[in-house]
């Protein structure tokens, strides 16, 4: 119970509480009760990420430090709470904010973006410091002839900065706007399902059952791994956390079976990647696009469903053709270490995640359902031990049972809280530049620059919301990343036409490839670091690998029958045309079809690819014509013995 009496894991353990509170017991407002969510991310942050570690744990002047900003970050969640009636019944943005609003408000951005820093490096911080100097600063750009496009309205004085900190910290706009209400109320309870899940058994039994259905086949364990990733994604959301769980069994076993070090990362970031995809427990991000959509979240869910499988198909046909041209073989029955009577027994573990399914598909509230599953996943858990311990050891085994299955809840809750803050803190940093954007109107502005520069032609401006996407999340989690493009990038897609649902994925989608992106590319920096492999490698090597993600998010920004949306003859035929253009994508990354490409052969397959994904039949059917000719060729080329050199 050591692990329990840490500061970090009783603030933990208070904030997952407080979390449950507000389901079963008297809700606050969301203006109280976002404030008190942001700060218990704030304080765990503080004592997770002291500002000066040290290896002996000795306590020091810096460690006393980083308990004053927690103790900071109490105060204002007290604040919060006792001001409670005042901020339920002040008319925003009229009512002036006193000294002592101020005072706290000041000090709230002050703590964010020092948790910001901390947790997640310069990268965010960099972009929240350049939008608050710009929130001051813009007003003066107005009068510099390269830069006029881009000031916006406003004039510095103590009630502009009055009103910044009443649009920031007063209301449910900046810090605790959109992402941190999703945090709050979505995200948090998904993240501890899916603790309660990994403690349970549930992502052992995800191995398990990965091996027993693929471990056979050619290239055995970086199948496991891609169905492996692919089942705890649907349920974890996290591409690092992805990576760090389930890498640690399937790197090893891949090296074994003769992978490279860097190959063997690599398979296992685009996998982790492609779980921030996977329905239905998306990452955060799908969640706010649920919320600026103003849409259920089972509607985002549904559209996710065929690009995400995509994704996972084209990753497993370059898995495939890697292990038939460097002849890998699967794994042999005595190397696995499961049977089916083993995992068939724990299949019970799986029904929480149907019903959660199902609670979602019925439109009902995702806290109250997530929590649901959390406590169907402890009685089942709990039956499932008790009944292993009577088999065992009989009805003395049961005091010791139920002692581990609490300790095990207690633990899923602190791991489950502490996971949040990868969620929570970047949601409140990237709420101060959502506020900053939304009064200066920074998208609209941003929209005109695209517009003008791309020349009001789609593929150079999508071009250049993808580069913008992939560069701000360099280093950044997926959700920051995603808040950025969203605000600065949608308005421009909107003014070309693309519907809405397919901007919001357009960006999502290379927010999380930005994962796999060098040069940081944080998904292949953690399984590189577990396969201890060149990381620069690495990161080549699953930008390879996930380059379907790229294909895919054009594919339905320019016609979104991939995302559900239309007929179902146009679905059907927009998915199979994908699905064999992944398979040519597939075999251009992997430098193999039927034999080793030539330069030429990998050109074609390419342009196959693109032409197959493409939405439009005409332009498909030559794809599946470039992919005949080069599969015939290849084909026949094999069977006269020809040798070639491949690319």
């Amino acid at each position: 119970m050591k692990t329990f009496l840490t500061p970090a894991s009783l603030v933990a353990l208070l904030w997952a509480l407080f979390q449950i509170w507000m389901v079963y017991g008297t809700p606050l407002e969301l203006i109280v009760a976002v404030p008190i969510h942001v700060m218990f991310g704030v304080a765990l942050t503080f004592i997770a990420h002291p500002l000066r570690p040290r290896e002996d744990g000795t306590f020091s002047l810096f460690r006393a430090s980083d308990y004053l900003l927690v103790a900071g970050a109490a105060a204002i969640a007290v604040h919060y709470y006792l001001s409670s009636e005042m901020l339920t019944t002040r008319i925003a943005m009229v009512d002036p904010p006193t000294w002592r609003d101020l005072l706290v408000g000041m000090a709230t951005l002050v703590l964010v973006v020092e948790a910001v820093r901390r947790s997640l490096g310069m990268g965010l911080t960099v972009v929240i410091l350049v939008f608050l100097v710009y929130q001051f600063c813009g007003p003066l750009l107005r009068d510099l002839p390269l830069l006029s496009i881009i000031g916006h309205d406003g004039q510095p004085s103590r009630l502009f900065f009055e009103t910044f900190i009443d649009m920031q910290t007063m209301q449910n706009e900046g810090v605790f706007g959109i992402p941190s209400i999703v945090s709050y109320g979505q995200v948090f309870y998904f993240l501890l399902f899916g603790a309660f899940l990994q403690f349970f058994g549930g992502g052992q039994l995800f191995m398990d059952l990965s091996v027993l259905l693929v471990g056979k086949l050619r290239g055995g364990m970086a199948k496991v791994s891609i169905l492996s990733s692919t089942l705890f994604g649907s349920v974890s959301g996290s591409a690092t956390a992805n990576a760090a769980v389930m890498g640690m069994f399937t790197i090893p076993a891949m090296k074994r079976s003769g992978m490279s070090s860097e190959q063997a990362a690599a398979v296992e970031a685009s996998s982790s990647t492609g779980g921030q995809l996977m329905p239905p427990v998306m990452g955060a991000a799908a969640f706010l696009i649920a919320q600026f959509m103003g849409v259920p979240y089972a509607e985002v869910a549904m559209a996710a469903i065929i690009p995400a499988l995509l994704f996972y198909l084209a990753l497993y046909f370059v898995v495939d053709l890697l292990a038939r041209r460097n002849q890998l073989s699967g794994l042999r029955s005595e190397e696995i270490e499961t049977d089916w009577a083993g995992v068939l027994k724990r299949l019970y573990l799986l029904i929480p995640v149907v019903v959660l399914v199902y609670q979602i598909m019925a439109g009902r509230a995702l806290s109250s359902a997530t929590l649901d599953a959390i406590w169907l996943t402890l009685l089942l858990g709990l039956c499932g031990r008790c009944w292993e311990g009577l088999r065992t050891g009989g009805a003395g085994n049961l005091p010791r049972v139920l002692g581990t299955v609490l300790g095990d809840a207690v633990q899923a809750l602190v791991s489950g809280a502490r996971g949040a803050i990868a969620v929570a803190i970047p949601c409140a940093g990237a709420g101060i530049v959502v506020g900053i954007a939304s009064t200066t109107n920074l998208g609209l502005t941003f929209g005109t620059f695209v517009t003008t520069l791309s020349g009001g032609m789609t593929i150079p401006a999508l071009l250049l919301v993808m580069i913008m996407v992939i560069v701000m999340g360099m280093g950044m989690p997926t959700t920051a990343a995603y808040i950025m493009g969203a605000i600065l990038a949608i308005p421009a897609l909107d003014k070309l036409g693309i519907p809405q649902l397919s901007s919001h994925f357009f960006v999502l989608y290379f927010a999380a490839l930005s994962m796999v992106t060098p040069p940081v590319a944080l998904a292949a920096f953690v399984a590189g670091g577990i396969a201890k492999a060149n990381i620069w490698q690495t990161g080549w090597a699953a930008f390879r690998y996930s380059l379907a993600g790229f294909l895919v998010a054009f594919a339905f920004a320019f016609s979104p029958a991939l995302l559900l949306q239309g007929e179902w003859t146009q679905i059907v035929t927009a998915t199979v045309t994908a699905a064999i253009g992944c398979y040519a994508l597939a075999g251009c990354v992997a430098g193999y079809l039927r034999a080793a490409n030539t330069r030429p052969e990998a050109l074609l397959l390419l342009a196959a690819a693109a032409m197959l994904i493409t939405p439009k039949p005409v332009v498909s059917l030559i794809g599946l014509a470039l992919l005949a000719v080069v599969w015939g060729g290849q084909l026949w080329r094999r069977k006269r013995g020809t040798p070639c050199q491949a690319t």
